[in-house]
């Protein structure tokens, strides 16, 4: 990496950072270029070097995140539901500044949309994989959005106490739920194995 390279990533990190820090306490819409580069010590220009607008640079952001995630599900891929949580709360507790924004009421829905499609289809793959099916039934799938629902709302709540809560203790509390909906799909494969026609 050049030096241009490294002083171009050095600004974008500065914006970035700087609006989850802003968004994290204002809605999105409110903030101005002024408010970002005072925050991100960057000159107004350098700003425009590099976005169209606050808009561009947020969901640059949001891609970034959804990416990550994205290739730790992809490489990570498990028959276990409870592994997907550890994922999320690991990445959650290393980009604290980016979720907090992220998981705030202060953004669009257009994340939870595509973080519940991204978690959603893994485990609807998992489940079917483990019911020997290629068929997603209404049943599978209210019940994948109702857990990550679920598990999407701690998150929001452990961001809204800046992280205090014990991150070890998170999927130790999601298991609760984990094993009613664990015994669920149980009955349904031994039902397949009971009456495979």
């Amino acid at each position: 990496m050049t030096t241009k390279d490294r002083r171009i990533t050095k600004t974008k990190k500065a914006l970035q950072n700087s609006l989850a820090e802003l968004v994290s306490e204002k809605d999105l819409h409110t903030i101005t270029i002024k408010e970002l580069t005072t925050t991100a010590d960057v000159h107004r220009s350098t700003f425009y070097a590099h976005y169209v607008d606050i808009y561009e640079l947020y969901d640059e952001v949001e891609n970034m995140v959804i990416h990550e995630l994205s290739e730790l599900i992809e490489t990570n891929f498990s028959l276990e539901f409870s592994m997907y949580y550890q994922i999320l709360f690991d990445y959650v507790e290393k980009n604290q500044q980016f979720c907090k924004m992220l998981f705030s009421n202060h953004i669009t829905h257009s994340f939870f949309d595509r973080l519940t499609n991204l978690f959603k289809n893994a485990c609807l793959k998992s489940w079917c994989i483990l019911l020997n099916t290629t068929e997603v039934s209404a049943d599978l799938d209210y019940l994948a959005q109702y857990h990550l629902q679920g598990c999407f709302g701690m998150i929001r709540k452990w961001s809204e106490a800046n992280f205090a809560y014990p991150k070890e203790k998170m999927p130790h509390l999601l298991s609760i739920i984990d094993t009613s909906l664990t015994n669920v799909i149980n009955k349904k494969l031994r039902k397949k194995e009971e009456h495979p026609f």
